[in-house]
């Protein structure tokens, strides 16, 4: 997946910049064969850098990396499975060339399905999270395992990577993100 570079001028003068990069996802069908369940194994990497000369000296900043998990329809409270079985008497009257009365029984098997469906939900999981030193951080995942249970539907992914430097005086937060993509 492409590489992706933000960077924004601080308050204090500062250039902040974060980059995702080396990005990948091998897809893999879920080892408990649910149609609910889905699984990946995803790779992506994270610089930040502060530079140039500010107006205030930098007293902290953090680099953060991770996933943000779309589920389109959450099924987290169970689905059951059942029959609905009917069983009674069947009585009915023939009019015409042969009047009778016919007495009988009746059977009706219909098979259902019962589930409370929630609308889906966007969920963002941190990979990992670290200070800056001398104003430059990284972070490599490599082949995280990535599972989504009770989700009926895709799931979409997409990558996240966030820099924040602080002075005396202010905070600045900038974040690019990757394309989306469906497990």
């Amino acid at each position: 997946m492409p590489d992706k570079q933000r960077q924004v001028v601080t308050d204090d003068g500062w250039t902040l910049s974060i980059t995702k990069n080396h990005e990948s996802l091998d897809r893999s069908g879920s080892l408990n064969g649910s149609p609910t369940s889905h699984e990946a194994f995803g790779s992506v990497g994270a610089v930040a850098d502060v530079t140039g000369s500010g107006s205030k000296p930098v007293t902290g900043g953090t680099i953060t990396v991770g996933y943000q998990l779309g589920c389109q329809v959450d099924v987290s409270s169970g689905v059951q499975l059942g029959l609905n079985v009917q069983v009674g008497p069947n009585a009915g009257v023939t009019i015409g060339p042969a009047p009778g009365v016919s007495v009988g029984g009746s059977a009706i098997v219909q098979p259902s399905i019962t589930s409370t469906l929630k609308p889906g939900a966007i969920t963002n999981v941190t990979l990992g999270t670290k200070p800056l030193a001398d104003q430059h951080g990284s972070i490599t995942v490599d082949q995280s395992y990535i599972k989504v249970d009770s989700c009926l539907g895709p799931v979409t992914m997409r990558t996240f990577a966030t820099a924040t430097v602080s002075t005396a005086a202010n905070d600045n937060t900038v974040t690019v993100y990757g394309d989306p993509v469906t497990l």
